[in-house]
């Protein structure tokens, strides 16, 4: 696995260019590595993708439990799923 690869994946990220990062993302072998499991679910999470989001900083905890970013993105997801407004149901 080329670290370059997975650090230029998150400069494109941050650039908002997500599906030309997806595109090169896509072409890395997989490995089961903290490096390349956080690139993996930051890009699931940009796209919405969030049970593969969930799944990858899960394996990020599992490695490496004490991984804050992954933590963090875990914890924000639950929040984005488990959000709902209340006015939405008032008539």
């Amino acid at each position: 696995m080329n670290s370059n690869q997975l650090s230029r994946v998150l400069e494109l990220l941050k650039a908002e260019k997500a599906n030309e990062a997806q595109e090169i993302f896509n072409a890395i072998e997989p490995v089961e590595t903290v490096e390349y499991l956080m690139v993996q679910g930051i890009v699931e999470q940009k796209f919405q993708h969030w049970g593969k989001a969930i799944n990858a900083f899960s394996k990020v905890i599992e490695i490496e439990p004490g991984n804050t970013e992954a933590n963090n993105n875990l914890y924000l997801i639950q929040s984005i799923i488990n959000f709902w407004n209340p006015e939405m149901f008032n008539p």
